[in-house]
């Protein structure tokens, strides 16, 4: 193989892989990341301009300039809300706000921080390992280890995220985040502070006179020091939670149509509309200019058709994956969260003919609305629960119950319960067997961490 014929080749290679990297990127962007990287190639590439509006003409000359056979116009065509639906949607963006994630919140804090060098670079690394609630997931040790960090680079790091806001954040569990944040009260020297750090244990047993004696004071003073404690959040991630913020940018819409049928539609005019300017690509065509500017242009051109392609297949592939949700998890659009079926991404992936891996990137930080508020698509995806009515896609019986449904139970009973003896994870586990679910105690508390919902021991009143 010549050498010329070789570097085509691995030039080729490279061009792909660059392509197949921007489609991913592209996939997995929830709305608002996919709004700034559009955003962000329209100021960047000179060959990208944005249409002036979103009417369907718009959309066929665009496709026109484009000299794209992608199916894009009968796509969005077929996706189109209705009159009613585009005014019920209209009303519902006035009050839409860009939210700001946990991980943004603390970014901006950590470029502001006094660290330099490794330090910094360890604080950026323990921010992005946070779980949602803004628990470190993964060990410092672990960490410093992955990171190459030393001792106390990791160490300044850490301390300078428990020092952010919100008070909490960086903690290994929920009695190290209580700690925290009465550290930051400057209530380290408190009873409340004292009684999670040495009778933790008696706490969650209810075991109150014992935790007073082994204070040494009075059991009155206990119960003051619990109003304090329960005046601290469990959840310090909770407000930037896309759970728990209303203000999210829904990618597709459900709503039942006057004939009953549950139709499907994109929301896409948070996404600006694309075309290829003309003036540069007849600049491009003609061959005039300097030889730096005709491959810049070309360079420019390949990328733009790239971020195109992408956004084409990145709208179908969510309303395709939309669709097959909608359509197996009929029974929930209609009656409700305690419907809601056991389904397999593997199942879904197969039904589209495509990897597993494209429904999970097409499923990540994308929502849907519906009747039942704003819902994570990968919310509808679950093993399942063991239980006596469970039931399949198919509507046949299959024993199980998707998590969400049993979640959604779970909730019923705390709501219900005697708020003077609430309900254990063992006594929930129990209430769930009676009504034909088998679940183990473990997995109760692991449902109840996962919907931000407190232990007994800090429901229970005094």
């Amino acid at each position: 193989m010549s050498e010329v014929s070789l570097q085509h080749g691995m030039t080729r290679q490279m061009a792909v892989s660059q392509s197949m990297q921007t489609g991913m990127q592209i996939l997995q962007a929830s709305a608002l990341e996919l709004r700034q990287i559009v955003r962000q190639a329209l100021e960047t590439n000179p060959m990208l301009e944005e249409l002036p509006d979103a009417s369907p003409e718009a959309l066929e000359d665009g496709d026109d300039r484009n000299e794209r056979e992608d199916g894009w116009n009968e796509f969005t065509a077929e996706g189109r809300l209705s009159e009613d639906a585009a005014a019920r949607r209209d009303f519902m963006y006035e009050s839409v706000v860009a939210p700001e994630s946990l991980k943004t919140h603390l970014m901006d804090q950590a470029q502001h921080s006094a660290l330099t060098g490794r330090a910094r670079d360890a604080l950026f690394l323990l921010i992005d390992v946070l779980d949602e609630r803004g628990f470190l997931t993964e060990s410092p040790q672990e960490l410093e280890e992955q990171g190459c960090f030393s001792m106390r680079d990791m160490g300044e790091a850490l301390a300078a995220l428990r020092e952010m806001d919100p008070p909490g954040v960086g903690a290994a569990d929920l009695r190290d985040s209580l700690l925290i944040q009465l550290e930051q009260r400057g209530l380290k020297r408190s009873l409340a502070f004292r009684l999670v750090k040495r009778c933790w244990r008696e706490l969650a047993a209810h075991k109150y006179e014992e935790a007073a004696n082994l204070l040494d004071v009075e059991p009155g003073a206990v119960a003051e020091a619990l109003e304090v404690i329960r005046s601290l959040t469990p959840d310090p991630g909770g407000a930037y939670a896309p759970g728990g913020n209303p203000h999210l940018l829904p990618d597709v819409i459900v709503e039942e149509n006057p004939s009953g049928a549950l139709e499907v539609a994109l929301t896409s005019e948070y996404l600006p509309r694309l075309s290829m300017n003309e003036r540069y690509m007849e600049l491009m065509a003609e061959g005039s200019g300097s030889r730096e500017l005709r491959q810049y242009l070309r360079r420019a051109f390949r990328e733009g058709q790239e971020l195109l392609r992408a956004l084409d297949m990145r709208q179908e592939t969510v309303l395709r994956l939309a669709r097959v949700i909608v359509r197996r998890q009929e029974d929930f659009f209609r009656s409700g969260p305690s419907r809601l079926k056991a389904m397999g991404m593997e199942e879904v992936a197969e039904e589209m003919g495509v990897h597993v891996s494209t429904v999970s990137r097409a499923c990540r930080d994308k929502y849907l609305l519906c009747r039942w508020g704003m819902k994570e698509l990968r919310s509808f995806f679950s093993a399942g629960v063991p239980s006596e009515g469970g039931v399949s896609p198919d509507g046949a019986a299959s024993g199980t119950m998707a998590s969400g449904a049993v979640q959604e139970m779970m909730r019923r009973l705390i709501a219900e319960e005697d708020s003077s003896k609430p309900l254990s994870d063992a006594g929930l586990a129990a209430a769930l067997r009676e009504k034909g679910v088998n679940i183990a105690r473990r997995t109760v508390a692991k449902y109840r961490e996962q919907m931000k919902i407190l232990p007994a021991s800090l429901r229970r009143g005094i």
